[in-house]
């Protein structure tokens, strides 16, 4: 692979791709790794091979790129893949860049870059701009995933996994006919529910919350209308935000309920659950996006009254964070911790977009914020929850991420104690070469029998 510079933001500092496939074994580890910790962290991002023409744009563009970190009895390994979707091939043998920015004229490619994630024991990359591809343990590109034929457009960058059920779910969107699609695919891999109907307006739908009955997502007012130009999104705030109320079992368009509330633009839902007819998420909440609109980037708590249409909108924290997660294994339940990666400059340091210098643990019960700061000139992405296997509550575990350090050619993994996040890192994993920032990841334990099954 031939490297190549470019000064593009987008592609510089923590973004600035790399251009080797490595295997690396026997890492240097500085502290412990937890005992019991076995199994695989894998997270996506945008990694161009070819240098792009003007107008690239982080997140949005760049072929996905897996980097995996394994982790086995105290020891620790490297692998990394570009995920080998169609168009890459295409370019590799053309020995060029051919597709063009999202924004930007046709063609566009499947970049596959979003998320990567394990659901009834196989491997996806995602991308919310066409169909799923599925990788195997080893990161080798097993091909596009259309669920038996059932997905013929999109699929969501961002479904969840009810670890109750074992369902995957997604609201999938089609910003060209301005509908959106809601998918269920069950536990042994098959969809079993699929719903389309309109969307108020053409919009993307990243991320949604699960409770026990019910899929909740936010139709916001950033509205790509095509005939102001390619993929030409515009903050119309007057037109307010929409909450969508998807019955789990869903069968018919008319099953579905649609609130107004005031405006806000989210990318993500860090959890969800009901409480009789109230259903309430936790998010990072924007106050308006686009060029122009941007403001405010905080944590917010919305609650959604489906019986009487009310919506509350209570901020937490008005400290800039994104990437919320929790404990994934109480998804759609109660949960009192929420996890973000945090905007925090240092001193003498510009903020890169995109990269955070802290992580914050909420307590979404006390209001008590907990923070870990990384070092000056280190940034990381999103904090991922991994199970502690001898605890068993919801805190019992610890967040995992992928560090970049400015001027190193070197990168990191840290391991983090989500009980005593501002402790800092039970243990640093050395990695002879660094990893860009990147996307959304998922810890994927050593598959015991019958791991990939639902509890009940």
């Amino acid at each position: 692979m031939q490297p190549w510079h470019s000064d593009n933001p987008a592609l510089a500092q923590a973004f600035a791709p790399v251009f080797d496939e490595r295997d690396d074994t026997d890492l240097q580890v500085d502290g412990e790794l937890p005992a019991g910790l076995n199994g695989v962290f894998m997270r996506n991002g945008p990694n161009p091979q070819f240098e792009p023409v003007p107008g690239y744009a982080y997140p949005y563009d760049g072929t996905g790129m897996v980097h995996a970190l394994h982790l086995d009895a105290g020891r620790a390994r490297y692998r990394n893949r570009w995920v080998l979707t169609r168009e890459l091939q295409e370019e590799r043998l053309a020995g060029r860049r051919i597709y063009n920015p999202t924004f930007g004229p046709p063609p566009q490619a499947n970049l596959a870059n979003a998320n990567v994630l394990r659901h009834a024991g196989r491997i996806y990359a995602l991308y919310e701009g066409g169909c799923p591809y599925e990788m195997d343990g080893a990161l080798a590109t097993l091909g596009p995933e259309t669920f038996q034929g059932r997905l013929t457009g999109a699929c969501s960058a961002h479904p969840k996994v009810d670890p109750a059920t074992g369902e995957m779910l997604a609201v999938n969107y089609d910003l060209i006919a301005g509908t959106l699609e809601y998918m269920r695919v069950n536990a042994h891999g098959q969809v079993d529910r699929q719903v389309q109907f309109a969307s108020p307006w053409p919009a993307l739908v990243h991320d949604i919350g699960l409770t026990a009955t019910h899929v909740v997502a936010f139709v916001c007012p950033l509205v790509f209308d095509f005939s102001r130009g390619p993929a030409a999104p515009a903050w119309e705030p007057q037109r307010g935000t929409r909450v969508l109320l998807i019955p789990r079992d869903c069968a018919d368009p008319a099953q579905i309920q649609w609130i107004e509330a005031d405006p806000f633009f989210n990318w993500h839902i860090a959890n969800a659950h009901a409480d009789g007819a109230v259903i309430e998420a936790v998010m990072p909440w924007h106050d308006g996006y686009g060029p122009g609109a941007r403001k405010r980037l905080e944590l917010h708590r919305v609650r959604i009254d489906t019986a009487s249409g009310r919506v509350q909108d209570q901020m937490l924290d008005d400290q800039p964070c994104e990437f919320g997660r929790v404990n994934d294994a109480w998804l759609g339940r109660r949960t009192r911790y929420c996890y973000v990666g945090l905007r925090d400059p240092r001193p003498g340091e510009t903020p890169q977009p995109g990269a955070f210098e802290a992580f914050a643990r909420y307590d979404l019960d006390t209001g008590a914020k907990t923070v870990f700061r990384l070092p000056a000139g280190q940034t990381a992405c999103e904090p991922v929850f991994a199970a502690d296997p001898p605890g068993a509550g919801e805190a019992d575990g610890y967040i995992l991420s992928f560090v970049h350090a400015a001027n190193d050619p070197g990168g990191l993994f840290i391991v983090l104690d989500a009980r005593d996040l501002a402790a800092g890192p039970v243990a640093r994993v050395r990695l002879p070469r660094r990893v860009p920032a990147g996307l959304h990841g998922s810890w994927m334990p050593t598959p015991a029998y019958g791991a990939d099954q639902p509890r009940r």
